[in-house]
């Protein structure tokens, strides 16, 4: 499975209200696992990470 579709179906699976904290934190070590072994550049990393934050942020307001 490409990086791109393994961290995006990550962070889809994030918009489920059902799922668990532990998710949050697999899909950013996920990110930073493809970031530093090579397979997304910077600019995809700031992408995916600005996302995460987005998608975190949202699930506390709704919390």
């Amino acid at each position: 499975m490409s990086p791109h579709v393994a961290i995006t179906t990550a962070l889809l699976e994030l918009e489920h209200p059902d799922t668990t904290d532990l998710a949050e934190s697999l899909a950013e070590g996920l990110i930073v696992r493809h970031f530093t072994t090579g397979a997304i550049n910077a600019e995809e990393f700031h992408h995916y990470s600005a996302w995460l934050l987005k998608t975190s942020r949202r699930r506390k307001e709704a919390a």
